[in-house]
């Protein structure tokens, strides 16, 4: 074999690492990301499906605290059993889920998604931080912690964003929408592919300034 050969070899091989963990770790969270046009399409779907369906979001009624509370327990310390135990008394049956990742309909689904994703990561805990609303809309702002063995080496990944909620009048979520930087959050703690990212930030930043 040539030595250029061997160089194509190796970059082919170089491509394939990140790919293979990247697939291996998505997997586990129920499939491959959502190409974004069809994300979007889904979102923007939801927003219109969902519309009437939802309540006022008034953040000091006695139900929407309510809700807010189940949300908090749900997503605090989350277990495949307490995923399994909990969706369906906070996700509505015709409820919608981004995640950046992936778009989904419907309770039963999103129970799934969330089960087998807590069948590989040890920790996920999401703490909400604030919220504000407008109209039927609810916004949380949020700190999330992961601990996965294809994470940071294992190490606890620490990450912020922001949820648009949407409850119906039995105050379960309808529309669970993330604005999350799902490339500083997730793929930027993978081996190989983390790095590659790493470097084209790096180049970036320096185009910048």
């Amino acid at each position: 074999m040539s030595a250029a050969q061997t160089s194509r070899n190796r970059c082919r091989n170089g491509r394939l690492i990140p790919m293979l963990v990247l697939t291996g770790l998505l997997a586990a969270c129920g499939r491959a990301p959502v190409p974004l046009p069809d994300l979007n399409a889904s979102y923007e779907r939801a927003l219109a499906r969902t519309a009437p369906l939802a309540v006022s979001c008034a953040l000091d009624s006695t139900g929407q605290q309510a809700a807010f509370d189940r949300l908090q327990t749900y997503f605090t310390d989350m277990s495949a059993a307490s995923v399994r135990k909990q969706t369906a008394l906070v996700y509505a049956p015709e409820a919608y889920l981004n995640d950046t990742l992936v778009g989904i309909d419907g309770a039963a689904r999103i129970e799934a998604y969330f089960s087998r994703t807590m069948q590989d990561t040890r920790v996920l805990n999401v703490r909400f931080l604030d919220r504000a609303s407008s109209g039927i809309d609810c916004f949380v702002r949020w700190e999330m912690r992961v601990e996965h063995d294809a994470l940071a080496g294992g190490e606890p990944v620490l990450s912020y964003g922001v949820t648009q909620f949407r409850f119906d009048k039995e105050g379960r979520v309808l529309l669970h929408k993330d604005f999350w930087d799902s490339g500083t959050g997730l793929y930027e703690q993978l081996p190989v592919l983390g790095r590659v990212l790493g470097r084209i930030r790096a180049a970036a930043e320096r185009g910048a300034e």
